[in-house]
């Protein structure tokens, strides 16, 4: 997900050249379809599938300090992260080529960690979806709600990358997994992927958690 504080704005009904009859019909029809999609709304069963609407706020996120046996898996997305920042290519053993050489993509200055940001906002919010066992971008709001929840009000460009693993074999290999999908759309230029080489991000929070077999990512760029 990529966005920045200054967001599209949204045509209203009172500024609209639409007839009075119909506007009326549409709130009609808006209210009616309104009603139907809360009748549909449920929490998702399975880990791959995506909570579709926004539930209520949430208060800031507690401070998650990294298990040690699996911190080693954050810093593991760190590298892999500018590895591709750099033009370099992350292989299916976890290994860098080309790392800092512009080959594979155009050269973009690697991003620094943030461990009070990771601690902060990434990690508990990937703590949250794995006891949830979900995956959304919107649980409580937006990224940028939990960044300013946490305290962080000045950021103005950010994006998120998620990524949702379940029963693979160990933490570094489900995080590896999800950074080879990211990597996988830079033939489409896909979201994931603009996140990583957008030049405009020149820091990083990269939470991970596991709870029973479900294993989440959040890389929050800022």
């Amino acid at each position: 997900m990529l966005s920045s504080t200054s967001g599209a704005q949204r045509a209203s009904l009172r500024d609209s050249t639409v007839p009075v009859a119909n506007r009326s019909r549409s709130l009609v029809l808006a209210i009616v379809m309104a009603a139907l999609l809360t009748s549909l709304i449920a929490v998702p069963a399975e880990a791959s599938q995506k909570a579709t609407v926004r539930i209520p706020s949430l208060q800031p996120l507690a401070v998650t300090p990294a298990p040690a046996y699996w911190y080693g898996a954050e810093l593991a997305e760190l590298a892999w992260v500018n590895c591709n920042r750099t033009g370099g290519w992350v292989l299916s053993d976890g290994s860098c080529r080309g790392y800092g050489s512009g080959r594979y993509s155009a050269y973009v200055a690697p991003v620094g960690y943030l461990a009070r940001f990771t601690s902060l906002v990434s990690r508990p919010y990937a703590k949250l979806l794995a006891d949830k066992n979900i995956c959304t971008h919107f649980y409580g709001g937006t990224p940028l709600d939990r960044m300013r929840r946490a305290g962080y009000t000045a950021v103005r460009n950010w994006g998120e990358n998620i990524g949702c693993r379940t029963k693979i074999t160990t933490v570094t290999a489900a995080i590896l997994a999800s950074h080879l999908f990211f990597q996988a759309e830079k033939s489409t230029n896909g979201g994931h992927w603009r996140n990583i080489k957008n030049p405009q991000f020149h820091s990083i929070g990269i939470g991970v958690w596991k709870t029973g077999t479900r294993i989440r990512l959040v890389t929050d760029f800022t």
